[in-house]
């Protein structure tokens, strides 16, 4: 992704936020950011894995600051923790990336009770809830962009994909 915003005339550093950060493309993307000089907000559920990412960022960039909560987006709760979280930072979101996902491999009539559930709330509700978090702001200010990444699976099942496909 080769994003091109002006970001020098600006009084405040813009802020890339974007949910599971600390692997594959959302990990891509952050650095990508950083090395443009965007401050980050993410999230994922392992602690350890975001305090990782944050030390190695902050190390390679010095200039940006990357801040983090630890969220499991597949719960309403936490994801509006999150969306509070970024608020409470007071930078403008320039960028929202809803890039969080959960894939359980299996077929929709043998996978465990429930996987439907969890596959729907991380990968479309996640988005929902933090995008109505984080717009307003945007929209009041007439700024901003929203990214929602989403899979292969969307257009084609496959084998395995279970409901992941339907998620999608």
């Amino acid at each position: 992704m080769d994003v091109h915003l002006n970001i020098e005339n600006s009084d405040m550093k813009q802020l890339l936020v974007i949910t599971g950060g600390t692997k594959g493309i959302g990990r891509a993307i952050i650095e990508n950011f950083a090395a443009k000089g965007f401050d980050i907000a993410t999230c994922a559920r392992n602690a350890d894995d975001l305090k990782m990412l944050k030390s190695e960022i902050e190390q390679q960039y010095p200039a940006v600051k990357l801040h983090y909560k630890p969220t499991d987006m597949s719960v309403k709760a936490e994801v509006l923790a999150f969306g509070a979280f970024v608020a409470s930072l007071n930078q403008n979101v320039e960028i929202l990336v809803n890039n969080a996902g959960l894939f359980i491999p299996g077929q929709v009539h043998e996978e465990a009770d429930g996987a439907l559930e969890q596959m729907i709330n991380t990968n479309l509700y996640s988005a929902y809830h933090l995008s109505r978090a984080i717009v307003p702001a945007m929209k009041a200010r007439k700024g901003g962009h929203v990214f929602n990444m989403c899979s292969t699976a969307s257009i084609t099942a496959y084998t395995n994909g279970g409901s992941y496909c339907i998620s999608k």
